[in-house]
């Protein structure tokens, strides 16, 4: 009797873990705090085709969506753990791998930065060691797989080195790939603190490591604390022919607050000459470090008034600062919510909070003009906490 009623037990559980599932998916999907991109001035077309990816924070509560002119989707919250793992939402720029290359994409995460695509391959990379710890001396193993789009045929380098440290953890950061080589661009954390940045060199022909090399290197100190910050979109799946980072050290404050800066330095390293140079800013320029870009060959460097935006632009192949462009929009810096700006060949897109919504202005980056000018409101404002913050990650146009 008593295998009956385990029996029992155990389905009543499968049961209500499913159907808390649905419920739960049924919930995150509803679409409860609907938002809209609503124009001021300027060229509607501009946001015709366009979707933000964006995060939605109000205390506990987090949803991720999809925002465009004609309204937003929400896409599962984060705070409902089963169902993100079940079917954890897929990026735009994924999907039509998925759909074009189902089989080889079957168990892949579905992290940008981990592809590489052009006309002949689709590369994906898994963290090294698949991102568990290894000991100084023990083999580090790294997995690359291949698929040939012309045949749909696919393929796997398993290529074994010796851990030059002992590793906690590993991450990919991003994959080059330039006629036989693929690198691949690693954040490793020491087991004993301070972290490390790898280009893992792999041969795709001879399936052999050429180099490990570490183009940066923090190292643990006492009451000191450090941290790396990139400036590349890593969202993007395209070679990036340089990589712009920056290290600083901090102490905390006592009580609180900003902390204290020691030091911070800015480095980029060449993808193609396998060189790194340090880099810094003049110090008439006072930028918000944290919205610096790179794109393509250029830094850009923002600086912001209350009524204009001026970009500053460093071109790194012949060494120069460009002359600036200024764009005429009101960009008010805020302590609750960092704006957002992405730059595009030929656009600047940013998102800032105002008092009641968040403004979307797009500019042009061959004249300098306003091309558009809108805000991005909730249709339900007068049911929306005033706490709430929204975070643009990603600007994506669909065509």
């Amino acid at each position: 009797m008593k295998k009956y009623w385990k029996t029992i037990m155990i389905s009543l559980v499968i049961v209500t873990t499913i159907g808390s599932y649905y419920i739960q998916a049924a919930r995150a999907t509803k679409n409860d705090f609907p938002f809209k991109i609503e124009t001021t001035s300027g060229n509607k077309e501009e946001i015709e085709n366009l979707i933000l990816q964006a995060g939605y924070q109000n205390g506990a509560i987090y949803r991720l969506l999809n925002i465009s002119k004609e309204g937003s989707t929400n896409l599962l919250g984060r705070q409902a753990y089963i169902e993100g793992l079940i079917a954890p939402p897929v990026p735009l720029m994924l999907q039509k791998y998925i759909q074009e290359h189902r089989k080889f994409m079957r168990g892949k995460e579905l992290t940008p930065w981990k592809y590489f695509e052009d006309e002949e391959r689709l590369i994906y990379t898994t963290d090294p060691n698949n991102g568990q710890k290894v000991i100084q001396g023990n083999l580090l193993t790294l997995q690359i797989d291949i698929l040939d789009k012309r045949t749909n045929n696919s393929s796997s380098l398993e290529i074994n080195t010796t851990a030059q440290a002992s590793y906690d953890r590993m991450y990919v950061n991003d994959v080059y790939v330039k006629n036989e080589e693929i690198k691949i661009f690693v954040t490793n954390y020491l087991i004993n603190g301070g972290r490390e940045l790898h280009i893992y060199t792999v041969n795709e022909k001879s399936k052999v490591l050429e180099n490990d090399a570490i183009i940066a290197k923090i190292e643990q100190e006492e009451e000191i604390y450090s941290d790396i910050s990139f400036f590349n979109n890593f969202n993007k799946i395209q070679n990036e022919n340089y990589y712009f980072y920056m290290i600083e050290k901090y102490k905390e404050r006592m009580g609180g607050g900003r902390p204290d800066t020691i030091s911070s330095q800015m480095y980029i390293y060449n993808n193609v000459n396998n060189e790194v140079e340090e880099w810094t800013i003049p110090a008439e320029l006072k930028p918000n470090k944290d919205l610096m870009i790179l794109h393509g060959e250029k830094i850009f460097v923002p600086v912001f008034s209350a009524n204009n935006i001026e970009l500053n632009h460093y071109n790194i192949e012949t060494k120069r600062w460009e002359e600036p462009m200024h764009f005429n929009y009101p960009s008010t810096i805020n302590d609750k919510d960092t704006p957002f700006l992405e730059i595009t060949d030929d656009k600047l897109y940013f998102v800032n909070r105002v008092s009641d919504s968040y403004s979307f202005y797009i500019g042009d980056l061959r004249t300098g003009e306003s091309l558009y000018e809108g805000k991005i409101i909730n249709e339900n404002s007068e049911k929306l906490d005033t706490n709430y913050s929204l975070y643009i990650e990603q600007i994506n146009s669909i065509n």
